[in-house]
């Protein structure tokens, strides 16, 4: 959850101006669900929390090449990347240790 937490934190930290409906939904309303059905002891939601962080992380490797191989790229979106690249990796981790194994949430 604190992960979750974290990302939704990251991302509220970087272009909180003009981002699409869809992608705010994307950043900010996915991970709250998340975090309430983790809340509710909902074991499926450790899966779809490592489905969420491996599209994060996707799109976070896809920036940081971008940052590094064209200049025009502000380094504080390269340097952001780098963090929630490594938050949504710790998520994939933890989640899915979550998910295979047998303990209660």
């Amino acid at each position: 959850m604190a992960l979750l937490a974290g990302l939704i934190l990251a991302g509220a930290a970087t272009h909180a101006d003009s981002r699409p409906p869809g992608w705010a939904l994307f950043l900010y309303g996915l991970p709250l669900v998340l975090i309430g059905c983790l809340l509710a002891k909902q074991r499926w939601a450790l899966m779809a929390a490592v489905m969420y962080g491996t599209v994060g992380l996707a799109l976070d490797i896809s920036t940081l090449v971008q940052g590094l191989t064209k200049p025009e790229v502000p380094q504080m979106v390269t340097a952001m990347s780098g963090v929630t690249g490594l938050l949504n990796f710790l998520l994939i981790v933890f989640g899915g240790k979550g998910f295979l194994s047998p303990q209660d949430l």
